[in-house]
């Protein structure tokens, strides 16, 4: 994807649109995919490139080496491969000892979603089918997150943890569902819970980890070797929140609560500092803008709420910077289609860069100039009227607007690959 956008050759020009949006901390991969590409042998080359200009500007940056599937193609079985943690560490090891300098670390990013789509699912390599296949990977990457958060912390003068994973919450709708729902509403915890040295014998889902492949030794390991988090990343979409009806799931949601409801079940359960560390809406740039100020306004409510807690919330973020590609295709093929969800959006010929509307308000919340009340509420065009509907009473006390007519006879290029997630997400159990 970075090649697909340019982003490796327009890395420079990149970054600097985003000091122009007045942002201090950002989110950004390091591809292991590419820097290691001969085992043993790295490239250092463009990382160089792009860390150098973030020190530049005086951005600092939240350091991603492994965005879902981004590990390298010699790596046989992935997260499956029994070496991966010590590979893993190793990676991190060089660079660590390259960029000493950098303070923030996301080890794996969301470790939860890859696992199933990888392990249980089949939709990302190694396409595995099975309930083990999908443990087998929970606890792979369970343990690289301990082991390198222990060696960063041993090498590191300072370091601070930022794990990322989705913000999910599941209601059942009617009886039949409950029982799926509970479930669920567990399993959202696993990854955490199991970094953390939470699993032992009483924990709701030992028994589901047991009967799938974990041994007790493997299980006991983490009891004894817990890695830290400093801040719990919670990545909120439109779908976050999903309900059920006799194992079938019921989309677009009928009764959401939001992401400062539902991101208050992982603040009690942790008690530990977050930020929202993904969202974005597909379509057009009028509809980016109002999920902004959705988005905006519930971190507001949710800061509000984590007061009389003293647990600080500790950011915002936006996923993408510019668009993306490849999302119809679950990224599975990279034919470069344009995904409509960044603050700048691309030219589907040229990869230009565009700022609109959305990128000016994003600098100006980004400079502190703004809150969520400033931002305009320009009403949702089709599809997402009819899929957010379950969220508009939410922004009932809203003053809307018709959307602004450069955009609203232009179609968005990009539609998502929706019925496969519908599919993915209707299994029973995980």
């Amino acid at each position: 994807m970075l090649n697909l956008t340019r982003h490796t050759e327009y890395v420079e020009d990149d970054l600097d649109l985003v000091d122009m949006c007045n942002l201090d901390l950002m989110r950004y991969s390091a591809p292991w995919h590419s820097i290691e590409r001969e085992r043993g042998v790295y490239d250092w080359t463009w990382l160089d490139k792009a860390l150098n200009r973030f020190r530049d500007l005086g951005i600092e940056l939240i350091l991603d080496p492994l965005h879902h599937t981004s590990f390298p193609a010699w790596l046989n079985g992935g997260f499956a491969n029994p070496e991966f943690a010590d590979l893993y560490l190793k990676f991190i090891g060089e660079i660590a000892a390259r960029y000493p300098w950098i303070r923030y670390y996301t080890i794996i990013n969301e470790p939860f979603v890859t696992a199933l789509f990888c392990g249980q699912e089949g939709i990302w390599y190694p396409h595995f089918h099975s309930k083990e296949s999908f443990v087998t990977m929970i606890l792979n990457m369970g343990e690289a997150i301990c082991r390198v958060s222990k060696h960063l912390t041993e090498t590191l003068e300072e370091v601070h943890f930022v794990h990322v994973d989705t913000c999910e919450k599941h209601r059942a709708t009617n009886r039949e569902s409950i029982g799926n729902a509970r479930f669920r509403n567990e399993l959202r915890f696993l990854v955490v819970d199991l970094i953390l040295g939470k699993i032992n014998e009483l924990h709701p889902l030992y028994s589901y980890l047991r009967q799938h492949g974990a041994s007790i030794q493997k299980l006991e390991w983490f009891t004894g070797n817990p890695s830290g988090i400093d801040i719990l990343g919670l990545d909120y979409y439109a779908h976050s929140e999903l309900e059920w009806n006799r194992g079938e799931r019921v989309y677009p949601n009928q009764n959401p609560e939001g992401f400062a409801i539902v991101a208050m079940d992982y603040v009690k359960r942790y008690k530990i500092p977050v930020m929202l560390s993904e969202t974005n809406i597909r379509g057009f740039v009028s509809d980016r803008i109002s999920w902004l100020k959705f988005m905006v306004e519930q971190c507001e409510i949710l800061k509000a709420r984590l007061a009389p807690l003293k647990i600080p919330f500790r950011g915002f973020c936006w996923y993408p910077f510019i668009d993306s590609t490849d999302w119809c295709s679950l990224v599975r093929c990279a034919n470069g289609n344009i995904d409509p969800q960044g603050i700048y959006h691309l030219d589907a010929e040229t990869m230009r860069r565009n700022a609109s509307e959305l990128s000016e308000i994003f600098a100006s919340l980004a400079g502190g100039v703004i809150s969520s009340a400033d931002i305009p509420a320009y009403r949702f065009q089709s599809p997402l009227d009819a899929e957010l509907a379950g969220l508009l009473p939410l922004m009932n006390h809203w003053r809307w607007r018709e959307p602004f007519a450069i955009y609203e006879n232009k179609k968005p290029a990009f539609h998502f690959a929706r019925i496969k997630l519908n599919q993915v997400f209707a299994e029973n159990g995980a």
